[in-house]
């Protein structure tokens, strides 16, 4: 087999039958599908189990480890030569994993290829798009969308991500592997980001508890002081906005909105 999906779980019951589900829907079929569960105290293993398919394999060892630490054991366990990332409150398109293995095949420079995203809402109703030219990947190489992320392992193999870096390990590995590796984008949209509902304001401030360890790494970087300065004043605006319960005003406005209507996921795949 060609490549390993895998997604990182903790508590995930709302949504994870709906990630396993569309992984198991993809037109390329030859894959294996790593669930790591981070100590979730809900039922996500037990939805996880529901789903009986020779692909799948479940790693539970019931404790709480955090993101970066399950990022790279998953890196670990990887013997494929392709890994893609995906959450486990998101959907793929269909046939994103065939389009991303194919753009591989085609420019064997690639070392790492992302999408652009829908964003959608609790609901599975698309209410934007996260959008970013592929010339621009290099430009805003922090703005790389995570979950839509297919990388060759022996490129994850040598760049194992900063588990230091909490809630930045995606941001941090990007900044610190753009110069000198190929990253490319695939402009279409194939994975259904969900990120209406999420209380956004906690992110920002969360980021920021990584900003003295960063500063450190980098020797007071301008890069990371504007990065970390664009944080706090994001999470303060967030958090007056989640106050008075408009917070997916913001949320909505970080998309462009590519529909008057709302559209169901259902009639984009």
């Amino acid at each position: 087999m060609k490549i390993t999906i895998a997604i990182p779980v903790y508590n995930a019951e709302l949504y994870l039958s709906q990630a396993i589900k569309s992984v198991l829907d993809q037109s390329y079929k030859e894959f294996k599908l790593i669930i790591i569960n981070d100590g979730s105290s809900d039922n996500s293993m037990k939805i996880a189990r529901e789903f009986n398919d020779s692909r799948i394999k479940i790693i539970n060892d019931n404790l709480n480890k955090g993101l970066q630490y399950r990022l790279n054991q998953i890196i670990k366990l990887t013997d494929t030569p392709f890994l893609a990332r995906m959450d486990a409150d998101d959907i793929m398109h269909p046939e994103r994993i065939k389009k991303q293995i194919e753009v591989f095949e085609e420019y064997p420079e690639i070392d790492v290829l992302g999408t652009n995203a829908y964003t959608i809402d609790g609901d599975n109703n698309v209410v934007g798009i996260r959008f970013i030219q592929g010339e621009e990947v290099l430009k805003k190489v922090t703005g790389f969308i995570h979950p839509t992320v297919m990388a060759r392992t022996s490129w994850f193999y040598n760049n194992l991500y900063d588990e230091n870096a909490i809630r930045i390990e995606d941001a941090e590995l990007w900044y610190r592997t753009a110069s000198k590796y190929k990253f490319m984008m695939i402009t279409e949209p194939l994975l259904f980001y969900r990120e209406i509902g999420n209380k956004y304001y906690k992110k920002y401030f969360l980021a920021n508890c990584s900003k003295s360890y960063i500063l450190r790494k980098y020797k007071n970087n301008f890069f990371w002081k504007i990065f970390f300065m664009k944080n706090k004043f994001k999470g303060i605006i967030y958090w007056i906005f989640n106050i008075f319960g408009k917070e997916k005003i913001l949320i909505k406005n970080r998309n462009e909105i590519i529909f008057k209507k709302k559209k169901n996921i259902n009639s984009l795949i």
